[in-house]
């Protein structure tokens, strides 16, 4: 009998210990920064190897994060209109 108590008791602390611990946790990361969007670009093109020229790969890259900071934008004022978080 002690011992079903006992475990009962250990059970209890750590489903609220583990509760906790999914507190603490932030909701969503923060969004990157332009200039690191741009790095991570840059280092995929560099990767893929396909012979572009560094200029025309700094001209993709700038598309690319200027369309993703739109999107970024535009989602984030469309959760705030419907009064919900957005998407991480």
């Amino acid at each position: 009998m002690n011992r079903s108590i006992v475990s009962l008791m250990l059970a209890a602390a750590l489903a609220c210990a583990s509760a906790q611990a999914r507190a603490d946790e932030p909701a969503a990361q923060p969004a990157p920064t332009k200039h690191q969007m741009m790095k991570d670009c840059m280092a995929k093109q560099k990767a893929s190897d396909g012979g572009m020229p560094k200029q025309d790969m700094k001209k993709n890259c700038k598309d690319v994060t200027k369309t993703e900071s739109e999107n970024a934008k535009a989602e984030k004022e469309t959760a705030d209109e419907a009064g919900t978080p957005p998407h991480p």
